[in-house]
């Protein structure tokens, strides 16, 4: 009776049903979340955009697999045209419907990568026990984890390894498309598992780290997203200081790493470390579910700890599929193997029971 009650709290609010103008099978939602309202103390919503399969409403009856995509930084779940197709156009060859939720990860004007954190509350917990199992209730899922699969670009690609890699029995499997630093030995250049410390802007031999055709240093105190994406990764990798805000990884001007915070972020979130840690119980767990997409061009190093993430995995026996695809940048990747997408939702295909 309770799920019954939250349920309709859940259509009521979110306003589903109400699809898009552009197309019927386009959807919005809002759900609130009681886990993250607890913890901010005031109203919280986990958002989506939902695209329904094309048989949806002609065979009521009927149940789906779900796919979870993450976007990256900025990314709040809309989708054009384009990328409508990009799913759909591989559904309709293969004759394998999805329901596609592309989930909003922004947050107070970061990404907040779906992982539980001091500073941005239960993420992960609200996801997977509040809004999973709703969405999937209310669109006629087939609510198993061997239906149920996760994937994502850049921050959206290390939400969805996250996810898997946290909630291993949930989802059947990942795909990351250039996510997000995966082993902090090499966290965009630097390496903030050093001991003592390195510098964050500059190598031992003094040379200045470079991103995206600028010094890391530009690239950090930069005025747009470049700045708003290093303050979301305190938000979310980072303990709470005593002025109740995030406490940064390293000073903003002088790139000086606080040894204390590095730990925090190593200990909680190197998940390179974390499997390597856990990885007697996550082996069987993980077996044949791990997925990454990754240019080798990519303009913002991301290549570079996924290749560390790949030699960790290989010596604990994994089998882990990488694909590092020549010459692609962060965006190109996409055009990858006929499309990133397409290629995605075969392998996907080919996994459902």
């Amino acid at each position: 009776m309770a799920h019954r009650a939250a349920l309709t709290l859940f259509f009521l609010l979110a306003g589903f049903g109400a699809a898009s103008a552009r197309d019927p099978q386009y959807l919005s939602a809002s759900m609130p979340s009681p886990t993250l309202t607890r913890f901010w103390g005031r109203p919280i919503t986990l958002d989506a955009h939902i695209l329904l399969p094309d048989s949806y409403y002609k065979e009521p009856q009927k149940r789906y697999p779900v796919f979870y995509w993450i976007q990256g930084f900025d990314g709040t779940g809309q989708i054009d045209y384009a990328g409508e197709a990009a799913w759909q156009e591989p559904m309709r060859r293969l004759h394998r419907e999805f329901i596609v939720i592309f989930l909003d990860g922004m947050f107070n004007g970061g990404h907040q990568e779906f992982a539980d954190s001091a500073n941005n509350g239960p993420w992960g917990a609200a996801l997977t026990t509040e809004f999973i199992p709703l969405t999937e209730s209310y669109f006629h899922a087939i609510d198993t984890p061997q239906t149920r699969f996760v994937g994502g670009h850049s921050s959206g690609g290390w939400s969805a390894l996250w996810l898997q890699m946290t909630y291993p029995d949930l989802f059947g499997a990942e795909w990351s498309i250039s996510p997000d630093p995966v082993d902090f030995h090499n966290f965009v250049g630097p390496d903030i598992t050093a001991v003592p410390p390195q510098n964050f802007f500059k190598d031992a031999a003094g040379h200045e780290y470079e991103l995206d055709r600028q010094s890391l240093r530009d690239f950090v105190v930069g005025r747009g997203w470049e700045r708003r994406q290093f303050e979301s990764f305190d938000a979310v990798f980072s303990p709470r200081g005593a002025d109740g805000k995030p406490t940064p990884l390293f000073d903003r001007r002088t790139g000086v790493i606080d040894p204390a915070v590095a730990r925090y972020w190593e200990e909680h979130y190197d998940i390179a470390g974390l499997l390597r840690a856990h990885w007697s119980t996550l082996a069987p767990q993980l077996r044949g579910k791990l997925h990454i997409i990754v240019g080798t061009a990519d303009q913002f190093h991301l290549n570079e700890p996924v290749a560390l993430l790949r030699s960790e995995l290989a010596q604990l026996g994994s089998d882990a599929e990488f694909d590092f695809v020549p010459g692609a940048n962060h965006f190109t990747v996409f055009n990858w193997n006929g499309g990133a997408i397409s290629y995605i939702v075969r392998e996907a295909a080919a996994l459902l029971p």
